[in-house]
């Protein structure tokens, strides 16, 4: 596993947890970042990420991006 903050643009990688206090978790939840859920880089240079989920663009820090854990490999949608 690494941070999601770790890829770059066109990658894609599966959520396989969210580390960080109840707050940071409560965040990401609610943006769409959660466990099992398939994620596109299209932006890491400089300033935030820009994050492909689903048919939604959302756009992060690099901070909270290091709070969501994810692997390149078996993710299921």
């Amino acid at each position: 596993m690494i941070p999601l903050a770790m890829l770059r643009p066109g990658e894609t990688a599966c959520i396989k947890k969210i580390v960080g206090g109840r707050t940071a978790k409560g965040k990401l939840t609610n943006l769409g970042f959660v466990t099992g859920k398939k994620v596109k880089i299209y932006k890491s240079s400089d300033g935030p990420l820009i994050v492909g989920l689903g048919d939604n663009r959302i756009v992060i820090g690099h901070g909270m991006a290091h709070k969501v854990m994810v692997d390149t490999e078996g993710c299921e949608n």
